[in-house]
Parts: structure tokens; sequence; C-alpha cells
């Protein structure tokens, strides 16, 4: 049916005068079948008649062809809402109306000719009603678009029921929607990257639930036909009420949801991954969810500085959220924790799948969550780190992804507030520092014993010994730390005069490292939390080397002028720098001198054949002291720093993103006086 024959019985049926002229249902009827037959349609077969008291149903057998057809019923004086269906061979609703009147119709096409049933229900009211069909009209509109799909439509979503298996074909739908799953956020959410699929024509199914049940949706798809699934709750169209969505479950033919859902209504949607359609078939099965205080009942005790392991299944069930980790929408375990004093607690969980870790004091009650973590050095890994009182608390093994399945090991650690036992702890148990080994560190059960220059007042601190044979450039980092940006690493060759020390705040990577050069002798490295009752693990790196090198190149490099262009490679140098920004410039770099006589406003412009990286430090062998990085201006392979610099002498280096980035490049300098 075209834009304007749909438009006419429309308004037929919302009581227009020229369909309304003669009174009762035979009058309302004849009224709409003459602008039926004025429209080009045919009416089929005769006219169903009779009455029916409220939420009785009567159902009309037809046989139809594959074409397109209008259905109408009206419900006499009485009647408040009419709701009228076309049925399957299979008794599934494939077609019927959305409004609550005492009159209904709709407009479907079928694709193959068979036996179907009209089904039409007194909702409210009672009374007589009459039952027509008409054929006719066309699935495309004037311009001979593809109309818009009368079933699998969130106006017209197809019920489904736990149980049951249903297939279907998503090509004659609309493109409408698709899942965060379909838009790089992962198994709904996560972190955003560029959309990969919308364009996929999708069905839609609607499943009511009266209970609180583990719902699993299972897709299967034939040929390439590479389907995904997602669902919705209470609301069709809103894309933030999705619960779950999955696009591969296993190959591209594949797809599963496996979520917990209160009572309530859902919308399931059979889509595609990017413009991908095609035949399917969709299960969907429940089991009933224990409550949440049946599950805290039964939560098993978790003993103090002992791990314990488990397993997590697609079958287990999601009962527990959180603020983290996509809030936490996995299957779970729930385990006791009884902390008998207040103390330091360290939660530590490795798994083999995305796992989420998160504390609370009353079970069932999420306002009352302490902490959550979802990655510590990994997706594999998650840890809490927290100062609590003594109490009962409640600790979650859970998971980021609606499908998440494998092993998991948890331990809860306690130690006193004021600190405990720990190598390292004071200057006379000192660890040695191996350069080039990386040390694993924990500063849980550290004292506050030094105070770090560039942290604040508090802090625990752990102690390592660094031997220099010779005069040598050193280099310290966090490979991963819990202190986030507030730890810091502090060098001093007496432990016991933090005042004369070098320290740097120890930001995670080598381009944040501690760098400098430093005599032969022993000195003391400190690790330090850097803020009040704050720790945590990290693992700490170094790197000594001969300094000579690297001075020379800082001695030897050319001086820039300004107004002139230079031109390079760095193919085939060596990587002696980084920088903070460019994933820290760990390729081969070239150095430039900038003399700087009065206070000026320096514009410095790289153009390279290879992901270049620019940046700019007053001293040259001192990473601290860099003035400006830029990575990517307008693309890749520009770079650009803008900055006023005051007199003295700078250096400007020509490096590559990451590693192994290196080729030809220019370099343009403008210094304008100011």
């Amino acid at each position: 049916m075209n834009t304007a024959s749909a438009r006419a019985w429309a308004l037929c049926l919302a009581g227009v005068a020229a369909c309304t002229s003669s009174g009762g249902l035979q009058g309302r009827f004849t009224a709409v079948h003459n602008t039926m037959v004025s429209l080009g349609l045919n009416q089929l077969g005769h006219i169903s008649e009779g009455s029916l008291g409220e939420g009785a149903s009567v159902n009309v057998p037809v046989e139809l062809e594959a074409q397109c057809y209008t259905f109408v019923a009206f419900g006499g004086d009485g009647s408040r809402d009419v709701d009228l269906a076309l049925l399957d061979g299979n008794s599934q609703r494939i077609g019927g109306d959305v409004t609550h009147d005492a009159h209904a119709a709709f407009h479907h096409c079928l694709r193959t000719r068979g036996r179907y049933v009209l089904s039409l229900r007194m909702t409210a009211g009672s009374g007589s009603y009459l039952v027509g069909t008409w054929q006719g009209g066309a699935a495309t509109g004037s311009g001979g678009a593809r109309s818009e799909a009368t079933t699998g439509t969130c106006m017209n979503a197809i019920p489904i029921t736990p149980g049951q298996t249903v297939t279907g074909n998503t090509s004659e739908n609309p493109s409408r929607f698709t899942g965060r799953c379909l838009q790089g956020e992962g198994e709904t959410g996560g972190d955003v990257e560029a959309p990969r699929g919308g364009g996929a024509p999708e069905v839609v199914y609607s499943l009511t639930l009266e209970r609180r049940q583990q719902v699993t949706v299972a897709m299967e798809t034939q040929g390439n036909f590479d389907g995904a699934l997602y669902i919705r709750q209470g609301s069709c169209e809103d894309s933030n009420a999705e619960v779950g969505c999955n696009d591969d479950e296993g190959d591209t033919s594949h797809a599963r949801v496996s979520v917990a859902l209160d009572p309530g209504q859902y919308f399931i949607f059979a889509d595609g991954f990017g413009n991908a359609r095609g035949s399917y078939s969709l299960t969907v099965t429940a089991a009933d969810v224990p409550s949440p205080a049946e599950v805290c009942q039964n939560a098993a005790a978790l003993a103090p500085n002992t791990p314990v392991t488990g397993q997590l299944s697609t079958q287990d069930f999601n009962i527990f959220t959180a603020r983290c980790g996509n809030n936490a929408r996995g299957p779970d375990r729930v385990y006791r924790l009884e902390v008998p004093q207040e103390s330091r607690l360290q939660l530590h969980e490795e798994s083999d799948y995305d796992g989420v870790l998160h504390l609370r004091r009353a079970c069932g009650d999420a306002n009352t969550e302490v902490d959550c973590n979802d990655d510590a050095e990994d997706t594999q890994h998650s840890r809490i780190n927290a100062v609590v009182p003594a109490g009962t608390y409640y600790v979650y093994s859970d998971s980021y992804r609606p499908n998440a399945a494998g092993n998991y090991t948890l331990e809860a650690d306690l130690a006193p507030v004021a600190g405990g036992s720990t190598p390292g702890d004071t200057c006379a148990d000192a660890v040695a520092l191996t350069p080039g080994t990386a040390v694993e560190g924990n500063t849980f059960q550290a004292h506050d014993d030094l105070q770090s220059p560039c942290g604040a007042a508090e802090g625990y601190d752990v102690v390592y010994r660094l031997t220099l044979p010779t005069r040598s450039r050193v280099k310290l980092w966090f490979e991963q730390s819990d202190l986030n940006n507030q730890g810091t690493i502090t060098v001093t060759r007496n432990c016991g005069q933090i005042a004369q020390a070098t320290c740097r705040a120890g930001n995670v990577g080598e381009a944040n490292a501690y760098d400098q050069t430093l005599d032969a002798g022993q000195y003391f490295v400190i690790v330090d939390s850097a803020a009040a009752r704050h720790f945590g693990r990290f693992r700490l790196n170094s790197r000594v080397e001969d300094p000579q090198a690297a001075e020379r190149q800082c001695r030897t490099a050319p001086v820039l002028v300004s107004g002139r262009t230079v031109s390079g490679t760095t193919a085939g140098g060596t990587d002696r720098f980084q920088a903070t920004c460019a994933g820290g410039a760990r390729s081969p770099e070239n150095l430039y001198r900038l003399n700087v006589t009065r206070r000026s406003r320096v514009r410095l412009t790289l153009s390279a054949q290879f992901d270049g990286a620019l940046y700019l430090r007053q001293q040259c062998a001192q990473q601290s002291t860099e003035r400006a990085c830029n990575d990517d201006s307008t693309d890749p392979q520009h770079s650009l720093i803008e900055t006023v610099l005051t007199p003295g002498q700078y250096t400007v280096f020509v490096d590559g993103y990451g590693q192994n980035n290196g080729g030809t490049y220019t370099l343009e300098t403008e210094v304008t006086p100011q």
C-alpha cells in the first residue's frame, strides 16, 4: 500500500466525517469498504462477525497469496479495545495492530502463499465485532523505495517466549538501530573505538518476563550472514536501555547473550555486523535466578591471606552489579570477609577472562560499595587497596562481559594500619637492584619511614640499593603501578638525608622515567606511596648506561637557524632519548641545538615520511627538563611545537612514535623576538 492509501484508511478509522456518515457497525464498515475500493483494493471473501466478552478471542482461518493485504476490525458499542493479529502456520504472530481503540487495522505483505489465521481479541469491553480483509496495495512507495516492514519492528515487535525457537530473515526489514558491541564498545559498553556496524537491517522481538530470570538468547545464522544480538529493557528505541550485546560467539555464525533480567518487557534485536543480512534461527531459554538475599545468605567465607580458586561459566548468573567494569554485567561469585580490626586490605584477583572486583559493606545494597576495580596491570588482573574499619565485608568476583567464562584465583590480604613486615622496609635492609631486571614491589605492609622531596609528607615506602661502578646515566621507571600519579621514585647517596636527594613523580612508562647522570658509588632508590594511607603493588625497572655517547650527541648537535629548513633521516640511528608523548618516542632520533638570545616565540614544524615526533628540552640529557612535545598536528606525518622561550640554549629532538619508527624528514624553524 502506498502512502496515500495508508493515510486514507487511517483517517477512516479515526472517524473522519466521510467514513462515519452511516451509523452502526455496518455503516462504518461500508464507509471503509468504499474507500478501499476507490483506492483499487478488493475485498477478500466475506466479512466475519459475532460478539465477544472481555478477554475472549476468536480465530478466523484465511487462505492468502504472496502479496499485500489490509486487515480491519470494528468493535460495536461496549467495546473499548480490540486487538487484531495475523498468525502463521506455527501460530506465531507475524503482523498486527499496535493501537488501543475500539477498531484495529494493519497492512502486511506476505512472502509465501499459505494458510494463516486472523486472531481477534476483545481486550477491553465487550460486544459485537466485524472483521474484513482487502487484497492489493504495494510493498513499495511511489518512488520505488522499499516500505517499512510491518512486523519485527519496534512498532510491531514479534512476541517470543522462553523455550521457543524461531526462524527469520533480516533482509526485508529496515536498518534503524545498532548494538553497542557493533559500535566498537565491546560487550555492552567499554572503550569506544570507531563505529564498526549499524548499516544492517534488524528484526525485533518482544519478550515479557513475569519474574526475575537468567535469559539466554542464542542466534545461529545461515550462509555468510555475520549475525549479532542485543537486548533492550523497557524501551525499544533507546540505545541507553541496552542490557546485553554480542557479535560473535566463537565464530561469525553464532551470537549469544546471557543476562539476568528483572520482570518487565524486553526487546531482542536480531541484527548483523556491518551491512550483513540473511536467514537465522533464534532460541530463547530462561531459568529462575536466585534473589540477591538468597545468594548473600550462602556466601562462602573468604579467609584472610589465603587464596581461593573458582570457575565461572556462561550458565552462571549475573546477580550483582558494580560502579566500574561495565557495571559488572557478567557472571559473579560473592564471598564474606571478616575484618577483626581496622586494617589495610589488599584484594587481588587473576582470571582467564576480563574480571571485575568489587567490595561492599552490605551484600545486597549497591549503595554500600567501598571500592571497585576492573583492570590492574591488564584485563585479567583486578586489585583493590583500601584501609577499612573492622566489620563484615562482601567481596565479589565478577566479570566485565555477559558471556565471561573461565578460572579465577582470589586473595584477600590484611595488614596492620601502621604497617607490618616487608623486604626493603628500611634503609638497613634495602633490596639490591639489578639494572635491566624489573622487580616486583608492594608498599602494602611498608611503614612510613622516609619522606620524598617531591611528594606528600606521608606515604608508605620501600628501599632498594643501587651500586654504580662508574659514572652512569640512570633511568628508573614504573612498568606498572597501583600508586597511580601519586607515587614517587627518589634517589639519594645517604638514605637518611632525603633533602639532598633527586626524585621523580612515578607515572607509569619509560617516557616518565627518573633520568639522571650520577657519579660512581652506592645509591638508595626509594619508592614512596606519597599519600596518606595509600599503598599498592608496582613493577620497577631500571637501565644504567654510559652517558658519554648521549652527552657527545648533545654537544655535537647542529644549530638551528630561524628561517631555514633542515632535512635529515633517523633511519638506522640509535634510540638514546625518550619523550612524554608519542608512545614514549622510543625510536631513533636526531638532535639540534637552538640558541634563544631574548624572549621569543618559537615555531618548529616537522614534516616526516614516517609517524614522527618532535620535542624540546632545556637541558639535553635531562628528560625532566622537557618543555614541549607533539606527536601529530594535522596527521601522523606532521608535528608542530609553538611556544614562548626565555633566553638560553635548548635541544630539539626529531624522533618517531613508539618503537622502530624512522625515516626522512624536514624541519622548519621560526624564532620571533617578543
